[in-house]
C-alpha cells in the first residue's frame, strides 16, 4: 500500500489558472505603454494577440517594432520586456480551483511550486488570491535558475517546508518537458492537468518525466489522489 498523501503541491502558470488569460493581459500593458509614450493609438495588442494565436509567441516585442516601424532599440525592447513583467495581470482561478483547494485544505498541506521570472510569479498569485489557502510557496528564481524545474531543488525545499516525507507528495502540473522530471525521481505522485488551450502541454515528455495520471479538470483530482488506484492513500 503507498504512504497516505500528505502534501499536494502545485503548478502555477497553466494549472491554477490559464497563461493564455497571462499573455493577453501582458500585451495590454505594452500596449498602454507603447500609447503613452509614443502617442500612438494603433492596436498594439489586438496585433501582438493575433499573432500568439497564430502560434507565434517568441520575440513578440521585436516583432511589433518591425511591424509597426517604430524604431525602438535594444534598451526601448527591453523596457517593454519589463513592462510585460512587471505588470498588475487580470488573470483568474481556473473553474472550481478555489473550491478544490479548500476541500483539501481539511485533508492535507498544500504548496505551490512555480518556475518562471520574479516579480512576475508573486504578481500572479497575488492577482489570483490563492496565497492564503497555502501552506508554502517555492519560487524557484530566488533560488537561482539553475533550480528552475526538472532541477529538484524546488521539490526538496518545498518537501521540508511542509514537513511531510517525499513518498507522501503530489506534484500536479501542467508540462511533461519539466514538470514531472524531479517529482518522479524522488518518489512524489505526479498528476498532470491536460486540458484546451494550455500552451505547454503538448510537449514531450523528458526522461522519466511522464505523469502518472492525467485529469482534464482540476475538479477530478480528489478523486485520483483518494479513491482511485494507483494513486490510493
Amino acid at each position: 500500500m503507498k504512504p497516505t498523501i500528505q502534501a499536494v503541491v502545485f503548478d502555477l502558470d497553466d494549472t491554477l489558472y490559464a497563461e493564455r488569460d497571462y499573455v493577453r493581459s501582458g500585451y495590454r500593458a505594452v500596449a498602454r505603454r507603447l500609447r503613452q509614450t509614443l502617442a500612438r493609438d494603433d492596436a498594439f495588442d489586438d496585433w501582438l494577440w493575433r499573432r500568439f494565436e497564430a502560434g507565434q509567441a517568441g520575440g513578440a516585442f521585436d516583432a511589433l517594432n518591425e511591424h509597426f516601424q517604430l524604431g525602438l532599440d535594444a534598451r526601448a525592447i527591453t523596457e517593454l520586456v519589463g513592462a510585460y513583467r512587471n505588470h498588475k495581470p487580470d488573470i483568474h482561478p481556473r473553474p472550481g480551483a478555489v473550491e478544490l483547494l479548500g476541500r483539501l485544505r481539511s485533508r492535507c498541506r498544500l504548496g505551490l511550486l512555480s518556475d518562471g521570472f520574479l516579480p512576475a510569479q508573486h504578481l500572479k498569485l497575488d492577482a489570483l488570491g490563492l496565497a492564503p489557502m497555502l501552506d508554502a510557496v517555492v519560487m524557484t528564481e530566488e533560488m537561482g535558475r539553475q533550480c528552475w524545474k526538472p532541477a529538484p531543488d524546488g521539490f526538496e525545499a518545498i518537501r521540508a517546508m511542509l514537513g511531510v516525507p517525499h513518498e507522501s507528495c503530489v506534484y500536479v502540473g501542467d508540462n511533461p518537458a519539466k514538470d514531472f522530471v524531479a517529482p518522479n525521481r524522488l518518489g512524489w505522485r505526479s498528476v498532470q492537468l491536460l486540458c484546451p488551450q494550455q500552451i505547454h502541454s503538448a510537449n514531450a515528455a523528458g526522461q522519466g518525466g511522464r505523469p502518472q495520471v492525467v485529469i482534464a479538470r482540476l475538479d477530478e483530482l480528489e478523486a485520483v489522489l483518494f479513491l482511485e488506484k494507483g494513486l490510493r492513500s
